[in-house]
């Protein structure tokens, strides 16, 4: 037998994971390791032809056989992750109306002038758009709080529904909700409009979070949800959980805040170090800290599902989707190249164009770099440091991921990497974003691999 290029990690007390470049993945114990590693077999003859299959072991005589099927599925994997299927983020604003702890964006005061995009880039952006991507498209819109420059949001549809077509784009408003009316419900009910929004568990945790000092952050997010819901339909709103330490011991009141408007699709997230947020240490905790609370979220989440209640997890649904389906490269997080370009093109309100919201958010606090790649009137969209951050994203031959089990699976951020430490590929053994993703792998793959109940649930997830 001829032994074949392979990572592992230890899983449990006597099991090992051990996977390739190809994404195939297989739990062996100790001594099977030990036996494989140095005899390049193992004794049992099940375990062998799992082995055989995931492409992990050859025959001498199929040796350039196997060879060509492992780079084959490497560079099918490649392919896929290289393809360019951007969402278009537009910020028509960066004012905003809340002060939340967490802020990721560095908003600017409701009440600031020089903040809102002009309005005449808003067709060209929607022709930009169209020169970049075939549809379907994405339309995101960002802020700030996009609603304080409603009037802007309803020009960017209008330009979108005349030059990309009514029936070939989604238009997702990202806001708190905080200034959603009766008015702007029905202007969306017969478009194609959805509403993207953050409910961090139930009210004493969400106010201590969100932070709006005119009223009640809790009690306006949840009135206008179930507005939306009665007017629009389920479909039509989501949110996210950005986790403080605040709700690290109290993962029930997520699920409860949701249960509670019916809303059963989740996808909680820890807190990213860009913005407000970095500045903020008393949001900190381990990332350890928050497995924990994760594993006991996921436990109540599996008990709501026992109990007909069918809660999912978008982040578990993600990692998952990315072991099981190895063409799925939706979450530009989980992407080696990273998904910056590839993954998202953002238009600011200042009129320059950007690979991804953390390059914006790069551009706001590290004023010597030009992160941008152009501006709406003399776009650049492959400038040399995009390229240069894409081309040194593969994680393939990054050290610390190189010879790591998770890497067929995981992704690249360089913008975090930057913001954490200065330079795009980073020292892996400092980088949170690679303590989270490991950690989540890990997670995941114990349920896979160890947990009947567990595995179809995240099976079903994956599917969905």
């Amino acid at each position: 037998m001829k032994l074949m290029p392979f990572n592992f990690d230890k899983f449990e007390d006597d099991k090992y994971l051990v996977s390739n470049l190809a994404g195939f993945h297989e739990v062996i114990s100790d001594e099977e390791l030990i036996d494989l590693s140095t005899a390049g077999t193992v004794k049992c003859n099940e375990t062998l032809a799992r082995l055989q299959s995931g492409l992990f072991v050859s025959p001498s005589s199929s040796e350039q056989a196997v060879t060509a099927a492992l780079a084959s599925g490497f560079s099918k994997k490649l392919i896929q992750e290289l393809s360019f299927k951007p969402i278009f983020m537009i910020v028509p604003t960066l004012r905003c109306d809340h002060s939340c702890s967490y802020c990721q964006v560095s908003r600017a005061s409701i009440e600031a002038q020089g903040y809102d995009l002009d309005e005449a880039h808003i067709p060209t952006i929607i022709d930009i758009i169209k020169r970049l991507s075939s549809g379907p498209y994405k339309l995101e819109i960002q802020g700030g709080e996009p609603l304080v420059r409603f009037d802007l949001v309803q020009k960017i549809y209008a330009e979108a529904e005349k030059t990309l077509n009514v029936s070939n784009f989604e238009f997702v408003i990202t806001t708190s909700l905080s200034l959603l009316s009766d008015e702007i419900i029905q202007w969306a009910k017969n478009k194609n409009v959805h509403f993207s929004t953050s409910l961090d568990g139930e009210s004493y945790i969400h106010n201590e979070n969100r932070i709006i000092s005119s009223s009640n952050s809790y009690e306006l997010a949840t009135k206008w949800i179930e507005r939306i819901i009665d007017q629009l339909g389920f479909d039509r709103v989501s949110t996210v959980t950005t986790v403080t330490r605040s709700l690290l011991n109290h993962p029930d009141s997520i699920l409860k805040a949701h249960d509670r408007l019916g809303l059963h699709d989740i996808f909680v997230r820890p807190i990213s170090p860009y913005g407000f947020a970095k500045k903020q240490k008393k949001l900190d905790y381990s990332i350890n800290e928050y497995m924990s609370f994760y594993k006991k979220l996921f436990k109540e989440i599996s008990d709501y599902n026992d109990q007909g209640v069918p809660f999912r997890e978008y982040s578990a649904t993600v990692h998952v989707s990315r072991i099981l389906n190895p063409r799925y490269s939706s979450y530009a997080d989980l992407k080696s190249p990273s998904g910056l370009l590839l993954n998202c093109i953002l238009f600011n309100y200042d009129g320059q164009i950007y690979g991804s919201d953390e390059m914006r958010m790069l551009q706001r606090v590290i004023k010597g770099a030009d992160f941008s790649m152009g501006s709406v009137d003399a776009p650049n969209i492959l400038t040399s440091l995009t390229a240069s951050l894409i081309d040194q994203s593969f994680n393939f031959v990054h050290p610390g991921c190189s010879d790591c089990a998770y890497q067929p699976f995981c992704g690249s951020d360089p913008c975090q990497n930057i913001s954490a430490q200065g330079e795009s590929v980073g020292n892996k053994s400092l980088s949170t974003f690679c303590k989270y993703h490991m950690e989540m792998f890990r997670f995941i793959f114990s349920k896979i691999y160890s947990d009947n109940q567990a595995r179809s649930l995240l099976s079903r997830w994956s599917d969905a």
